[in-house]
């Protein structure tokens, strides 16, 4: 890697990360908070909100303690929007289309897509490895698991 490419990270970036599990976490707590809880052989309906709650709580400190403590922490690599948008985009195109088409199409275009996030991918190894993705897919969910989805188009 270039030393250029890694900066020392500000405060704020080093703290981002815990501030934000935090956040959730108390969030999770603040939706258990009225409900009951109960104990761990009769859980309530607030017992794994709180449970979660907590465990993200205690984790975001440690991560804010150690991100904090530790000034000599090189920024990391620059966001690969690439990967980020077509991963992202593929979870969007099966949740689209799984109802409407069917599960083997839906699965089939979101890995298609999925692999255009690589740069080095060629068409026939997309085709080959989304072709072989959806089989094993349709395999488990509706074989296997005989989820209830159709296959194709309703």
């Amino acid at each position: 890697m270039d030393q250029a490419e890694h900066t020392a990270a500000s405060l704020p970036e080093r703290a981002a990360g815990g501030v934000v599990l935090l956040a959730f976490g108390i969030a999770m707590l603040a939706i258990g908070w009225d409900y009951p809880v109960g104990r761990l052989t009769q859980m309530g309906p607030g017992y794994l909100p709180m449970a979660i709650g907590t465990l993200v709580c205690l984790l975001s400190a440690a991560i804010l303690w150690l991100d904090l403590s530790d000034t000599g922490i090189a920024a990391g690599p620059a966001i690969q929007w690439r990967g980020l948008i077509f991963v992202s985009a593929a979870i969007l195109v099966f949740a689209g289309l799984v109802e409407a088409t069917g599960l083997v199409p839906a699965m089939f275009l979101a890995v298609v897509v999925s692999k255009l996030a690589d740069r080095n991918n060629r068409p026939l190894g997309i085709l080959v490895y989304a072709v072989l993705a959806t089989i094993a897919g349709w395999l488990l969910f509706l074989v296997v698991l005989e989820l209830p989805f159709p296959a194709f188009w309703r």
